[in-house]
């Protein structure tokens, strides 16, 4: 267990658990419920990903961390794991079993008496959905022949709302990552050259963060994803060998982890032949995506649906006469890339699930990525990140508002 930053950080582990645990106690209230336990075991091997935002380090045996809405903090937990607990202080109250958890969970469970239990279950967010299927099991056992085995509830909204509002040391991290991020591109604009791969160029963008000592945010061999024409595939694709000539459309989406905390952005840059500019069809096209990301950020704000929001920038590329794009508009954004916390920016299909109808919240972080794919052109996308704030949103990446020309020699 360690409560140092990280990679020379500003995030202090131990006051950011403090912080986000108080956080969890005031939306239990506000939610009306009584407990929520975070139930893990060999959390090495088997990650609840709710773990980090309430907990540093690793617990082996059958653990319970219990967080109620009137304010305790109590973990339950082996006896080897019981030290360290005490001393960093986060859990005001650390119970240690040596022969089985049963006893001291029921006699803590009895003592609070809720009326409803939050477990980590959510059939909506897998970022809300740690406990797993025998996991869970296995706690409904510990709970037989007591009163509380009916009263166990999904915590889905509780963790969406703890993951969802960034605490502002959060917002400080995300605008790290993010400006780090956007350096990095345009760097690696000033290094696009006549002849290069999209494979060369993803390893060049890849390297330069990796030298810096920043992780990939997805998948390495994805990350930078990169299209460089109407040839190349598109969606979650390792870059081909397509080469970078007069023409091409250069599109990347990439994004780093600092701090545990990550970016995901998307630029673009058009390569002229000798004398010539972007041809009309691309310009109206990267005008049409920068209308719509304008017109959904000036409707996103807290209370309004997620849906809400994609059906705007559904309807403008549509209006302009562009065919939908075959994704949401946007996700949150934070400790992943695509960061649960509940609403998407979505439309309402049946793989989002409920998600689309969830209210945004003051404190969420979201992408805002609508695409327009030209037959003979390629890719046409930008991706910007937005805070929600009590009246609106703030961008917090800095839009590029005219197509980026780059006249290259061979």
């Amino acid at each position: 267990m360690t409560t140092s930053t990280e990679a020379g950080a500003g995030l202090d582990a131990h006051a950011f658990l403090v912080a986000k645990t108080d956080q969890a106690i005031e939306i239990l209230k506000e939610k009306g419920i009584d407990v929520w336990i975070t139930y893990v075991r060999e959390s090495m091997a088997n990650v609840d990903p709710t773990l980090e935002l309430i907990f540093e380090g690793d617990l082996t045996w059958e653990s319970a961390l219990i967080l109620t809405a009137d304010g305790e903090k109590i973990a339950i937990v082996g006896v080897h794991d019981a030290p360290e607990l005490e001393e960093v202080g986060i859990y005001n109250r650390v119970i240690g079993y040596r022969e089985g958890i049963s006893e001291p969970l029921i006699n803590t469970i009895n003592r609070l008496n809720p009326r409803a239990i939050a477990v980590n279950i959510s059939e909506n967010d897998p970022l809300a959905d740690g406990l797993g299927a025998g996991l869970y099991k296995l706690l409904q056992r510990r709970f037989e022949g007591t009163i509380f085995g009916d009263r166990l509830v999904p915590a889905e909204d509780v963790i969406w709302s703890l993951r969802g509002r960034k605490l502002p040391v959060e917002v400080e991290a995300l605008r790290r990552v993010i400006g780090e991020t956007e350096r990095l591109l345009r760097e690696a604009a000033d290094s696009i050259r006549i002849g290069m791969t999209a494979l060369e160029l993803a390893a060049l963008i890849r390297n330069g963060a990796c030298q810096l000592g920043w992780q990939c945010a997805w998948t390495p061999k994805m990350c930078p994803l990169i299209t460089t024409g109407p040839g190349s595939r598109i969606g979650h694709v390792t870059p081909s060998a397509e080469v970078i000539g007069p023409g091409s459309l250069v599109h990347v989406d990439f994004g780093i982890r600092i701090e545990r905390y990550c970016s995901d952005i998307q630029r673009m840059w058009y390569v002229a032949a000798d004398g010539e500019g972007a041809p009309e069809p691309v310009l109206h096209a990267f005008m049409t995506i920068n209308e719509a990301i304008t017109k959904a950020s000036e409707e996103l704000g807290p209370g309004v649906a997620g849906w809400e929001i994609d059906q705007i920038a559904r309807d403008h590329l549509t209006a302009n006469g562009h065919e939908e794009y075959q994704h949401a508009l946007g996700h949150q954004l934070g400790r992943s890339p695509h960061d649960g916390g509940g609403a998407t920016l979505a439309p309402r299909w049946e793989r989002y699930n409920e998600t689309p109808y969830r209210k945004v919240e003051k404190g969420n972080v979201f992408t805002i990525e609508p695409s327009i794919l030209l037959p003979d052109h390629g890719l046409v996308s930008l991706e910007e990140v937005v805070l929600v704030t009590d009246t609106g949103c703030e961008f917090l990446t800095q839009r590029p508002l005219e197509l980026p020309v780059l006249h290259l020699e061979a």
